[in-house]
């Protein structure tokens, strides 16, 4: 690339934009389907309000201040290549299991019962694929800037030719 003619260099560019589109593209569809996964959990959410209740959650079931801190049941890992420092960071959406131990992972869709509704359940899974979308976004859009600052850096490289 340190050698690249006007032309190679203008080809490269074009690439860029070109991927950089798609991303854009990809970037829209993934935050239309996550507001679409959060108004559906939300409806599931209200709708179970709706059949159990207004009485059916009591304080019992939340928790308090003198609640036990627990671990989320999904967390968020970057993953970096060490052998190559320019490469762009990956983020990977990590599920794990309920241990129930202190300071472990526990569900909180337990404190509603054995017996939850099926709404519930529906609004859990809705807002675990939002978060799993959420992650794809994130990697799409740190891609996009990458796209973007390398098509600044080889802008830079051109006006120099």
């Amino acid at each position: 690339m340190e050698n690249a003619s006007k032309d190679e260099l203008c080809e490269l560019m074009d690439k860029l934009l070109l991927n950089s589109l798609e991303l854009i593209e990809q970037d829209v569809q993934l935050s239309q389907d996550i507001a679409r996964l959060t108004t559906e959990g939300q409806m599931e959410l209200a709708h179970t309000r709706f059949t159990k209740g207004p009485n059916a959650v009591s304080a019992v079931q939340l928790p308090t201040e003198d609640y036990k801190p627990f671990q989320a049941l999904h967390t968020v890992k970057v993953e970096e290549d060490a052998n190559e420092p320019g490469t762009i960071p990956h983020r990977k959406l990590e599920h794990h299991l309920v241990d129930g131990e202190d300071g472990g992972h526990i569900d909180p869709s337990a404190w509603f019962g054995i017996l939850r509704p099926p709404s519930l359940n529906n609004a859990k899974e809705r807002f675990i694929r939002s978060l799993d979308t959420i992650v794809e976004r994130a990697n799409v859009r740190s891609k996009l800037s990458s796209y973007l600052n390398m098509f600044e850096i080889l802008q830079k490289r051109k006006t120099e030719l």
